[in-house]
């Protein structure tokens, strides 16, 4: 799923200087665009995962071109560098700590030069894989987790899972939504990934079939994650998204 995700970030920053990555970890879709010469703005709310991540990129020969900072993203306002971005990115499920949506949306168009593109990848609500495995497993519990009414406590976190729809809602104002893709409706969520390495050539079947996935915006509805892409607007005026996740 990482190599689908650089795809599109290759596509959609192509000639990019500078890109802001929201909930950066430790730093490896930083890293990719910094190795493509892109400068990069990384946030992440962990002191553990940005002293990882700065250490990777010094490894790398890469620390010229990545800031890091130890903040959270709802801390954007913090970050000293006032210039415009060309684009921003967040990545597997960073997204799902954020309490206050709009807001952020908000906050992260105000830094954006118009036309700037966006590539955000939350997790999904309505997970068939999740839901199999562990009723399959006999934890009933954890495979209805992400469609509780309230926010999910885990490890100290608390998370929400917003549908394509509602996440494309709040970014509305700000964004055109070029395109709703499904990440994970194929391939199975990440604590799935030893059983199938194990069977080699069912993991390549499943690839294949991930990748062709991609063009069935409406699969994002079942996925484990879920890829927006859009595209910030000159002035906040409110945009449609249809039904197969396309801007009109």
């Amino acid at each position: 799923m990482r190599a689908l995700v650089w795809a599109r970030l290759d596509e959609m920053f192509k000639g990019a200087r500078r890109v802001l990555d929201l909930g950066c970890g430790t730093g490896a879709d930083a890293m990719h665009l910094a190795a493509a010469g892109t400068s990069v703005v990384a946030l992440d709310a962990s002191p553990g995962m940005v002293s990882q991540a700065q250490h990777k990129a010094l490894s790398l020969g890469l620390a010229e071109k990545v800031q890091f900072h130890c903040l959270s993203m709802e801390q954007l306002g913090s970050v000293p560098d006032s210039a415009a971005f060309d684009g921003v990115l967040s990545d597997f499920g960073a997204l799902n700590c954020v309490a206050d949506m709009p807001e952020l949306v908000r906050a992260v168009a105000a830094r954006l030069r118009p036309g700037a593109r966006l590539l955000w990848i939350p997790m999904g609500r309505h997970v068939p894989w999740e839901w199999a495995w562990f009723l399959w497993h006999g934890q009933p519990a954890k495979a209805w987790r992400r469609m509780g009414r309230g926010p999910l406590r885990w490890r100290g976190l608390s998370l929400s899972y917003p549908s394509p729809r509602d996440l494309s809602a709040a970014l509305r104002p700000y964004f055109r939504i070029d395109r709703v893709r499904p990440l994970g409706c194929v391939l199975p969520p990440s604590y799935a990934a030893g059983w199938l390495n194990r069977r080699p050539r069912l993991l390549a079947a499943l690839a294949r079939l991930e990748r062709a996935a991609q063009g069935l915006p409406l699969l994002a509805f079942v996925s484990d994650h879920y890829i927006v892409e859009a595209t910030r607007l000159t002035s906040p005026v409110a945009a449609t998204v249809t039904g197969d996740g396309t801007a009109k």
